[in-house]
């Protein structure tokens, strides 16, 4: 028991590690970019695909299918240059969790559709999209739980410690 809480307790301070954090602020935001730039050109077909889902009334799937590929780029942007962190991370939780609650509850019905989550730059089935959702909601969580912001532009326009100088 104790090699499992010394194995645990390490690889969670791995995962709080700042270069850690960068890294995982780095892959969000540059998948969530892709994403969202995927789907603008093909505005029409995306909201097809939201609608295709049956999860939300008319109305509903509209707003998300038009307000997602921006909120993606937005969050995207933001968690890259590191503004507002936690806002921005929690956001891309919400974000991620709502892909893999819409694409459990597909596969639930037995369907296995093309997502349109890369727009036409990727296809993937709705099983690969949970598992790159879920990767994306787990890393957007380690980035919203870590205090400091290495190497963001929120701590030099807001000057709270500027960590990318403290040893860790």
């Amino acid at each position: 028991m104790k090699r499992l809480r010394n194995f645990v307790s390490t690889a969670w301070e791995i995962c709080r590690h700042r270069y850690v954090t960068f890294a995982c602020r780095l892959v969000v935001g540059t998948t969530f970019i892709v994403s969202g730039a995927g789907k603008l050109p093909e505005r029409a077909a995306f909201l097809d695909e939201v609608a295709k889902y049956h999860l939300l009334p008319d109305t509903l799937a509209q707003i998300y299918g038009t307000a997602l590929p921006w909120v993606e780029i937005i969050v995207g942007a933001l968690l890259i240059m590191g503004l507002v962190l936690r806002l921005a991370a929690g956001i891309g939780m919400l974000t991620a969790l709502s892909l893999v609650i819409a694409n459990s509850v597909v596969l639930y019905r037995g369907l296995n559709l093309e997502c349109g989550c890369f727009g036409d730059l990727v296809a993937l089935q709705t099983r690969e999209a949970i598992v790159i959702d879920s990767i994306l909601l787990i890393l957007a969580f380690l980035i919203l739980i870590r205090k400091e912001d290495f190497l963001s532009l929120d701590s030099r326009i807001f000057r709270r410690g500027h960590s990318e100088l403290r040893p860790d």
